[in-house]
């Protein structure tokens, strides 16, 4: 080992320099102080401008800074020396202003430079810049006797970045009170001051260096470094004239000719200084080894993760690593005689047969041992061979011990999740098939001869394409899944496809196929999961139609509701007119009320058919003579029936049906009926409507019958014209409007009232015909009379108070409310309702809902406390069950949906 070696300091601030190093650094002070000799002279002389020298020389600057900082910082993490760290940031501060430098250099990238300034901002910026790098060598000839803190090297860049940044910030903002150092290119007598001043400080730092003890190797290489500072400060600032002369390029390129020594110095010595180190390194690894080898062996007998047991030739134990102690803590009382609670001795005592086979030369391997302690059951292995020495003679045996305890339960674990996997492949909903890389199936799940119908023994050792259980038309789709899962590296494909069972059912299959690779690389098997989604895919057709039906209502429902406006908007565009006749006045009116109609009936048979679908309707029951009930109700489709030249046969039985109903919707379902046979017949056509009372099982039934010699029906569409929304094409150009509800709605309220309606038709063509049957009752023994209304109309001598922002509705409303004799007054929003009452309170409130300031309900809430209360009437567009129990609970007594028929709603007042 040579120990001078290791007795060298590593850190440049610290090595001594050699003797040959202080000759080369004499030599290279007298070569530049003679070349300062001859320049010197000359430094004024006038020379060309060249602005590509200024980006050539700083950008060599800049690189050669950056380099010997960075080389630098390798010493500082090593020593964490001050000195170090102060001449690393001095370094990093020179290459950052040499950047600002050049860019704020005028007419080098434009006219005053990338970052802009005056003509005195590069003068400021390289006086600042040879004022503040002697600083830092000063701080680097100082003695530091405590380390460097951890994030000074952090924060020292930090800082002296924002410095530098403040330096060019401060010459670039053209301050008034920066002296001109600068003009026409011309040095002025302040900057001549301010270069001695720099000049002294140089001087003063050199001098310095040159007298720092101990002295070290990047000491010497300072003292060119600082030498050559002294010589460009005097070329570039004292002895030539200004910008462009012989002093100003020389000066430059001994500041940069320094700086490229000293790095080329520093990296020379780091080399230097890195050979060494591993040198050093070699040797004290050479030094290690040979003192680790010989505690090498008992070292790695000590860690092994077998216990290892060494016996001499008498049987005696003379060395166990830590696992065999740790092994024989769980045999300390399974000794026999003396080794009775000996440890490795009554474990070996426990195998003395093999171990005596060893130490007589004999080895053996894998007897078993195990041990039941209050920790629980551990099995080992144990293996032994014979130890000799030089002469070949036994010396010794080797005993291995090998917990394989957990090994054992692996194992068992292992069987245990195989039998689960087992029972989980046979017992999922999911057919599992698995097959080779020849297509051949080697697993053929319960779930599987269930979905297919053929057996696993019938279905194993076949290829899987030669069952045939995929779809014919399916063939293709198929065919590219597996080629996708065989020819490339995806390890998973899904695939949707028809297959076949052995009865000939088509079945819709989702297939989930995972492939299984080998070491090769190659295929080894797929296994592939198969469920059964027939009934999913039939359920997505059903919601596709609905949604298809969905989209033909609504374009239908704004079909029907635009038609009533247009007629409605005409009768509008001629009331304006003050030009009609009475009798026009009085069509325009029957003609308005028709399309109200219209809408209104549209309206209220799509909000039935949603309360049937919820069970929100209610029935009023009452006994009804089903012949009178046909014979009105036939009454009121006479226009149809006559505007299609129609003849209807109508057939009632002699003695009086009576079932117990709702008139309202019973009339509503044969209305439907009978307007259906007369738009779906061809003019001219046959309508019969026959009544009958038939006995039944369960009682006597009422059937009513309406049949037409009309267009007939597909048999395809006979099990779906009950469904909502629902028309059958072939007949859309006789529909005369309408949004396919009629007949859901039909059936709806007929199983309300306990019966069954059903269709037939013999197909197009050939008519069809409806059938409704209902529960039949005994007549009533008083039956009831049709009321009569009184031979005069009493008159609404009310006062009304009408709130409702829409103009229209409200004037309309109070035009019909005066002609029936009340008094109305009309505000259009909710604040005005109130302070409308409370000047003159009126009888009864009409108020809509949704109206500004406040709404109905806020309204309501106020006048159900005042006194007099009035009567409150909501009249709203909102028709749900919980806008209803909202307005009862703000104190409304009615709840109208709009649009309201004018007569219910005066029917409604003349009674409060």
């Amino acid at each position: 080992m040579r120990h001078g070696v290791l007795a060298e300091p590593a850190d440049l601030a610290k090595h001594p320099p050699t003797g040959h190093q202080l000759r080369n650094v004499l030599v290279v002070i007298v070569v530049l102080a003679v070349l300062f000799a001859l320049l010197a002279p000359l430094a004024a002389t006038p020379m060309p401008v060249a602005p590509e020298f200024v980006p050539m020389h700083q950008s060599m600057l800049i690189g050669s800074n950056l380099l010997t900082g960075i080389l630098l910082l390798g010493h500082v993490h090593t020593s964490r020396s001050w000195s170090l760290g102060i001449l690393t940031l001095g370094y990093l501060f020179t290459a950052l202003i040499a950047l600002a430098h050049m860019l704020t250099f005028p007419g080098l990238f434009s006219f005053r430079g990338v970052l802009g300034g005056t003509s005195q901002t590069t003068p400021w910026l390289y006086i600042a810049w040879h004022a503040l790098f002697p600083l830092f060598v000063l701080g680097y000839a100082r003695n530091y006797r405590r380390p460097l803190p951890p994030h000074f090297m952090r924060l020292g860049t930090l800082l002296t970045t924002l410095f530098v940044c403040l330096l060019v910030l401060l010459c670039t903002s053209g301050a008034p009170w920066l002296p001109t150092l600068v003009e026409d290119q011309r040095f002025q007598p302040v900057y001549r001051w301010i270069s001695t001043a720099v000049l002294a400080l140089s001087l003063y730092a050199l001098w310095k260096i040159v007298q720092k003890r101990p002295r070290a190797v990047l000491d010497v290489w300072l003292t060119v470094a600082m030498t050559a500072w002294v010589f460009e400060v005097l070329l570039s600032c004292l002895l030539n004239s200004g910008r462009y002369d012989l002093g100003f390029y020389a000066g430059r390129v001994y500041g940069l000719a320094a700086s490229l020594f000293v790095l080329g110095a520093v990296a020379i010595d780091n080399i230097g200084l890195h050979t060494r180190l591993r040198d050093t390194f070699d040797e004290m690894l050479e030094t290690r080894a040979r003192a680790q080898w010989q505690s090498l062996l008992g070292s790695v007998l000590r860690q092994l993760p077998d216990g290892v047991l060494i016996v001499d030739r008498h049987g005696r134990c003379v060395m166990a690593n830590d696992q065999a102690q740790h092994m024989a803590r769980r045999f300390e009382h399974a000794g026999t005689g003396k080794d009775a609670g000996g440890g490795p001795a009554a474990m070996l005592s426990l195998i003395g047969e093999p171990v005596r086979r060893a130490i007589a030369g004999t080895p053996f391997r894998d007897a078993m041992l195990e041990s039941v302690a209050s920790n629980g059951r551990r099995v080992f292995t144990v293996s032994g061979a014979p130890l000799r020495d030089g002469a070949a003679e036994l010396a010794a045996a080797v005993i291995v011990l090998d917990d394989i305890t957990e090994r054992t339960e692996a194992s068992a674990a292992l069987a245990r999740a195989l039998d689960q996997t087992r029972y989980l492949i046979e017992n999922t909903p999911l057919a599992v098939i698995e097959w080779d890389r020849d297509f051949v199936i080697r697993l053929w799940n319960r779930r599987a001869e269930e979905l297919f119908g053929w057996s696993a023994h019938e279905a194993v050792g076949q290829r899987v394409d030669a069952l045939p259980v995929v779809h014919e038309d399916d063939a293709g789709k198929v065919a590219m899944a597996m080629g996708r899962l065989i020819d490339s590296a995806t390890k998973y494909v899904k695939s949707t496809n028809r297959n076949r069972t052995r009865d000939g059912r088509t079945l819709c299959c989702e297939w989930y196929n995972s492939v299984l690779y080998d070491d090769q690389g190659d295929i080894d098997k797929v296994f592939s999961l198969v469920l059964d989604v027939s009934e999913r895919e039939e359920a997505m057709e059903g919601l596709k139609e609905a949604d298809r039906r969905k989209d033909v209502y609504i374009a239908t429902l704004a079909h029907e509701l635009r038609n009533p406006l247009a007629p409605i908007a005409n009768a509008a565009s001629l009331l304006r007119s003050k030009q009609l006749a009475p009798d026009r006045i009085e069509w325009i009116a029957q003609m308005v009320a028709r399309q109200t109609a219209q809408m209104s009936r549209l309206l209220d048979d799509l909000m039935d058919v949603s309360r049937i679908s919820r069970g929100k309707i209610a029935l009023r029951r009452a006994p009804l003579e089903l012949g009178r009930l046909i014979r009105d109700t036939l009454q009121t489709s006479m226009p149809l029936v006559e505007a299609g030249r129609h003849q209807v046969a109508l057939h009632l039985c002699e003695d009086m049906v009576w079932v117990e109903a709702d008139q309202l919707r019973l009339t509503q379902v044969l209305a439907n009926l009978i307007n259906n046979a007369a738009k779906y017949t061809p003019p001219g056509g046959q309508i019969e409507i026959t009544l009958d009372e038939e006995r039944g099982t369960d009682g006597n039934e009422a059937m009513v019958r309406v049949r037409d010699n009309g267009i007939g029906i597909e048999p395809a569409m006979l099990a779906r014209v009950f469904d909502a929304f629902v028309q059958v094409s072939s007949a859309s150009h006789l529909a005369q409007g309408g949004l396919g509800i009629g007949l859901s709605l039909a059936k709806g309220l007929v199983e309300l009232h306990g019966g069954r309606i059903e269709a037939h038709s013999a197909g197009p063509g050939h008519g069809s015909a409806f059938t409704v049957r209902l529960p039949a009752i005994r007549p009533p023994q008083a039956p009831g009379t049709d009321e009569q209304g009184s031979g005069g109309e009493a008159r609404l001598r009310k006062s009304v108070l009408i709130a409702d922002d829409n103009v229209d509705a409200a004037e309309s409303l109070a035009w019909l409310l005066r002609s029936e004799g009340a008094t109305v007054e009309v505000v259009h929003d909710g604040a005005a309702a109130l302070r409308l009452y409370d000047e003159r309170p009126a009888d009864i409130a009409v108020l809509d809902l949704g109206m500004p300031e406040m709404d109905g309900l806020e309204v309501a809430a106020s006048l159900r406390h005042r006194v007099p209360r009035p009567y409150m009437v909501a009249v709203t567009g909102r028709g749900r069950k919980e806008d209803r129990a909202a307005s009862l609970a703000a104190g409304f007594d009615e709840h109208l949906t709009k649009p309201v028929a004018p007569q219910e709603l005066i029917a409604l007042l003349k009674h409060v």
